[in-house]
């Protein structure tokens, strides 16, 4: 169950204009906005359905699918992206996982941002994506999290952030981290893997793009707000302990390293069913 806290921290994040670059380049590479039927999935508050409306080179008879788990996130998607002319938007209240189940038509496009990481079974996910899609139907996605994430310059960073949290952790609450636990979203797969995993389902892939992104303090502590990050580099943790932990030791660290950004980068991917 995602949390009032949690669902806050999701939609700061999100709403930081880093982020919002971030995705402009995803639906720019995969030109989303030529197609009429649009999903997208994982919609969370509307950032990314905005974005797309924004790019529609014609409105007339588009139908986007707006899919979240979240009634919160679609409730204020709902609110905030109001009516528009000539566009029909659709809001699902569904698992992505259950994607096949939920659409009663075949799409053109399906966009899936800083979320596939969280899917256990993507190879099934991909499979209803393919499945969903019209020929030469297009699936765009990205994420922070996979092997080759961090660069270089990030890692004295991490480290140091890591074990501040740590001692916080053991000093101030008495507890420490079962490191045998991994949530879903630390079991990284490499680019090559996320490549495999959209051809093994019958796509091309059309572009296999990193972008490095200079990501400020903002951004990394509505990133220790969130259940997944929390329960991978502090697993066992009570998640509110957790985030009280993670986020002190952020900042001491931040000050301690004169930091403005961390960098980071996403991998952007674009395929196309054959």
């Amino acid at each position: 169950m995602v949390t009032a806290s949690e669902e806050y921290s999701f939609t700061s994040f999100s709403s930081l204009s880093f982020y919002t670059k971030i995705n402009e380049r995803l639906l720019d590479l995969a030109e989303v906005g030529k197609h009429r039927k649009i999903v997208d999935l994982g919609c969370g508050t509307g950032g990314i359905t905005k974005l797309i409306l924004e790019r529609l080179q014609s409105a007339k008879d588009t139908v986007i699918y707006a899919v979240d788990h979240s009634t919160t996130a679609l409730k204020v998607a709902t609110d905030e992206i109001g009516d528009h002319k000539d566009v029909v938007i659709n809001y699902v209240h569904t698992e992505v996982q259950n994607l096949t189940g939920s659409l009663k038509e075949k799409v053109d496009a399906v966009v899936y941002c800083n979320s596939i990481h969280y899917v256990p079974d993507k190879a099934k996910l991909v499979g209803q994506i393919k499945e969903k899609l019209v020929p030469n139907g297009i699936f765009a996605f990205n994420t922070s999290f996979f092997e080759g994430s961090h660069p270089e310059d990030s890692l004295e960073f991490f480290r140091k952030w890591m074990m501040r949290s740590l001692r916080i952790l053991k000093r101030e609450h008495g507890l420490s981290a079962n490191k045998s636990a991994k949530v879903e979203s630390r079991v990284q797969l490499t680019a090559q893997n996320y490549i495999e995993l959209v051809e093994d389902a019958g796509f091309k892939v059309l572009l296999n793009d990193f972008n490095r992104v200079e990501v400020p303090y903002e951004g990394w502590h509505h990133i220790s707000g969130f259940s997944d990050w929390i329960e991978g580099v502090l697993p066992g943790v009570p998640l509110d302990i957790g985030r009280q932990a993670l986020q002190k030791g952020l900042a001491q660290i931040w000050d301690e390293m004169n930091l403005k950004t961390v960098p980071r980068v996403w991998l952007s991917v674009s395929a196309a069913k054959t």
